[in-house]
């Protein structure tokens, strides 16, 4: 495999360049849903167009940066007292893209299909990723709140926590995060992991993923 198409994505998640300010998510293990219904709960069930989870990778050192969007679907947002509660966003694989070659490069169709292939998230047996709501906390300075959900991928689940803006209306909720990144290796997603052996070390991907989410969910 030529080194110029190994890299890795998500769902995940989002950058359009690579970044230095971008934070660490806490991860651990996937944690239980609590859906918080009444008769007075508001339901927020239809995509915006262009929703997404903005993707990001590189080789070791950060060299080689690759980039690009997977699309937001499906989602269900519940809303209590005009406050977030409860959050299920399911993420396309298929729609995965590469942005980080110019226009019409052979290597976007390669790298999108070594990204799709079981090297890396095996669309066809797990087309969809999905994010959790497990709880949310107010926040201070550039995000107002503070999420922790669980994210799968390729049917392994994880919580993460990473913070984000978030704002609730009478007509829409949106959620844009901040810079995070995850460790792939926590979904199982090793192909030429750092530390592989017998893998030049030109050849290896950097464990850490990045994302941005940027999603409005309407009535």
């Amino acid at each position: 495999m030529n080194k110029g198409i190994l890299s890795i994505v998500i769902a995940g998640a989002m950058f359009t360049s690579c970044s230095s300010n971008e934070q660490k998510a806490e991860t651990g293990n996937a944690e239980k849903v609590e859906v918080v219904e009444t008769n007075t709960t508001e339901t927020f069930n239809i995509v915006k167009e262009g929703s997404n989870v903005n993707w990001r990778a590189s080789h070791l050192g950060g060299m080689q940066p690759r980039f690009g969007k997977i699309f937001v679907t499906n989602a269900s947002f519940l809303v209590n007292n005009n406050q977030l509660t409860n959050a299920s966003v399911d993420m396309d694989m298929s729609s995965l893209t590469v942005e980080s070659f110019p226009e019409g490069s052979e290597q976007i169709a390669k790298l999108e299909g070594h990204l799709k292939s079981p090297d890396f998230f095996d669309i066809s047996k797990h087309p969809y990723s999905k994010f959790e709501l497990t709880n949310i906390e107010s926040s201070t300075g550039d995000y107002n709140s503070i999420i922790t959900g669980n994210l799968t991928i390729a049917d392994i689940a994880k919580s993460i926590t990473f913070r984000a803006n978030v704002a609730v209306s009478e007509t829409q909720v949106s959620i844009q995060s901040e810079d995070f990144t995850v460790d792939r290796s926590d979904w199982n997603l090793t192909y030429n992991a750092e530390g592989t052996e017998g893998v030049p070390v030109d050849y290896l991907i950097a464990n850490d993923m990045g994302f941005t989410i940027n999603i409005i969910i309407t009535k």
